[in-house]
């Protein structure tokens, strides 16, 4: 199988020969930088060092999926916010953009000019070199991550309670664009979406806030556009998967839930993409631990492997090679075969049963 043909078929439910290693979350670690020639902040600028960028992990570590766009600052940059160029590999929104969601405006032609061109160039460039035979999966900032960008978050929450009228304006405006801009990826040459929320994380907002305010508008986005689309959101999400599994999206990117937590909640409806921790495993673990991770969430149920985040800049190639040895080598639980699914998911739940009964000791998200 071709790269993208894997990883279509594992995020669609479709026969795969392994689960991929197709991490849609940004791997622009030193090494890989240095390897392509990349520097900050011209790779967000520059459409072929985005594009050479975004292909080092596949060229250099084997991992089947290429993420133009590198931070998730450009939908508001583009809908008026300033950013903090300061800090030019990841530039954070300064403030936010708008008092009214009435005033809230793009120009029609947003995707002809800026960073949104390079993206679209980056994507048409990495689509004609590998012949669609990676799997180009961009990210694309989700609508309530983005309302609150351009509103303010802080401002943007208190208005879901004391003026939720106003917040689901905002929220319907950065949907129209995100669908606009999602649409432009897609006739660029991407094979996948990957729409980031991490404001709307668990974390942060309550099941009730999420099935009201985030929701509907994830419904929306999965639905005005045709491409697979994996959606991610960081943190504790346990409560809110119930309601994610009604996104109509086609894949969840987790982070802290464990894994076979996940795919029992989403059930068939969704498929799963995790979680490889990018705070102490993946920069300061050894090969064998991150590639033992890497079997385990197999073993557990998730569709692809992939990292619970961006992955920091001093993670070590060695690292980023196990997680791809071992989604080659550990082989998938098959499901035609109840003894083997038992053996299987059953000896990964078990691992995990006094951990979360723990969990909720400590009063935690389960």
């Amino acid at each position: 199988m071709t790269p993208t043909r894997r990883a279509l078929a594992s995020v669609l439910g479709g026969r795969r020969d392994y689960v991929p290693p197709a991490n849609p979350l940004a791997q622009t670690t030193k090494e890989l930088m240095d390897w392509c020639h990349a520097s900050w902040p011209k790779a967000h600028t520059d459409y072929k060092m985005m594009a050479d960028l975004a292909a080092a992990p596949y060229e250099v570590c084997g991992i089947e999926a290429a993420r133009p766009q590198f931070d998730i600052s450009l939908e508001a940059e583009v809908l008026g916010c300033k950013l903090d160029w300061n800090k030019c590999d990841r530039p954070p929104v300064t403030g936010p953009a708008y008092t009214d969601p009435k005033d809230i405006n793009w120009d029609d032609d947003f995707y002809k000019k800026g960073r949104p061109a390079v993206v679209l160039q980056a994507i048409k460039e990495l689509r004609e070199r590998y012949c669609g035979d990676l799997p180009i999966i961009p990210v694309i900032t989700a609508p309530f991550t983005v309302a609150g960008h351009i509103m303010g978050v802080e401002k943007l929450v208190m208005m879901t309670v004391t003026d939720p009228e106003k917040a689901h304006a905002a929220i319907e405006a950065a949907t129209d664009f995100c669908i606009e801009y999602g649409r432009q990826q897609v006739a660029a040459g991407a094979h996948m979406l990957f729409p980031a929320d991490p404001s709307a994380s668990g974390d942060l907002i309550s099941p009730e806030t999420y099935k009201e305010f985030v929701l509907p508008y994830h419904q929306k986005f999965a639905k005005m556009i045709s491409a697979p689309k994996i959606l991610h959101m960081c943190g504790h999400t346990e409560k809110l998967l119930p309601l994610i599994r009604e996104s109509n999206m086609d894949c969840f990117s987790f982070d802290a839930p464990p894994a076979w937590y996940v795919r029992m909640v989403l059930g068939n409806k969704m498929s799963c993409l995790g979680s490889l921790d990018v705070i102490d495993l993946m920069p300061n673990g050894t090969p064998q631990e991150v590639y033992d991770r890497t079997a385990e969430c197999i073993r557990q149920g998730v569709d692809v492997v992939g990292t619970a985040c961006d992955v920091s800049n001093g993670t070590p190639l060695a690292n980023l090679k196990a997680y791809v040895q071992a989604c080659r080598e550990t082989p998938i639980p098959d499901e035609c075969d109840v003894d083997d699914c038992v053996r299987a998911y059953g000896r990964a739940r078990a691992k995990n049963l006094k951990e979360m009964a723990d969990y909720k000791i400590e009063g935690g998200a389960f």
